[in-house]
């Protein structure tokens, strides 16, 4: 029998010694076995130095940066030496489930025509953690691609080749996955496992700055997926995918222009299927209706909404 072999690759910088010590044994605790672990530190010589004496296990493959380089340079390091049939993606400050790397690799074998798998998580870490649910199917997927990242980064394994051959643009110190999976997205093809395979830590702070540079990263990406949908850059196409995509605000004063550029967006549409584009871009209005506690001025915009939403979906959000 065939047991593929798996490359888990993480990179590391500064990690808080728990964090990383819980991350670390929650991929060697795994109960799918054939698999090895490339863990890239960072530039930090003191992390390096504390991992080389506290795990002695042949899976592990420890590498060292000499100076800090950033996420997608440590990962691409990982995808160069990596020997498995998949690779993986683990962050140190989360925990994979015990059972997370079997199912994902049992679906990836069951469904031959994915190439690249994620799953759903428990966030932790700070008060209200909630349940990070994508119930999309492909087209669906490829449409919310256009303005926000669906995958959770951490719970991705997926086949070799997809990495090897499309690998993180060293360029995006932030939101270097959404640019990915962008780029992949017309070539592989996609899937969600529907369990809980990871604990994804929130941190309570991040600094301003950070979350800055997050937006402009994000603002390039989105810029060049709103020509996806026209085959050339649109303005207005490109202010309605910032509000669905979060860098910029979504308020009582634009909604109803909002709703006007979904119309829009429709009407200048040549290349997704129109009734799954109505019903993304309108899941994703109702949806920032309810964030931000807004009310549909009428029934009709009410009807408008309900009538292309999950009711699923809608339950869970609301509760």
């Amino acid at each position: 029998m065939n047991i593929k072999k798996i490359s888990v690759i993480m990179s590391t910088y500064k990690t808080d010694r728990d964090m990383i010590d819980t991350a670390i044994n929650s991929i060697l605790n795994q109960t799918y076995y054939n698999f090895e672990f490339i863990i890239i530190c960072d530039g930090d010589k003191d992390e390096y130095e504390y991992l080389k004496e506290k795990y002695i296990d042949k899976r592990i493959i420890l590498l060292l940066n000499e100076k800090n380089m950033g996420l997608p340079y440590s990962l691409n390091k990982g995808i160069d030496i990596a020997t498995g049939d998949y690779i993986a993606r683990m962050d140190s400050d989360d925990i994979s489930l015990p059972n997370r790397l079997e199912c994902q690799i049992n679906y990836l074998e069951k469904h031959s025509n994915i190439d690249i798998c994620s799953s759903y998580a428990r966030t932790f870490g700070k008060e209200n953690s909630s349940l990070k649910l994508f119930l999309i199917n492909d087209e669906e997927l490829k449409i919310q691609l256009l303005y926000r990242s669906v995958f959770i980064h951490p719970t991705i394994v997926g086949k070799k080749e997809v990495f090897k051959n499309y690998k993180y643009n060293e360029n995006f110190k932030r939101a270097q996955d959404f640019e990915l999976w962008n780029r992949i997205i017309d070539k592989y093809n996609v899937g969600i496992v529907p369990k809980i395979l990871l604990k994804y830590r929130v941190h309570d702070k991040h600094p301003n700055y950070k979350k800055q540079i997050s937006v402009e990263y994000t603002k390039k990406i989105i810029e060049n997926n709103s020509k996806k949908i026209t085959g050339k850059y649109d303005e207005t196409i490109f202010n309605c995918l910032a509000v669905f995509g979060g860098i910029r605000k979504f308020t009582k004063e634009n909604c109803n222009q909002i709703n006007n550029d979904i119309d829009y967006i429709l009407s200048k549409n040549i290349k997704y299927n129109d009734k799954i584009l109505r019903k993304v871009l309108y899941n994703r209005f109702f949806e920032l209706m309810i964030k931000n506690k807004i009310i549909p001025k009428n029934i009709s915009e009410f009807k408008k909404c309900l009538k292309f939403y999950n009711i699923k979906d809608l339950i869970f959000k609301i509760i």
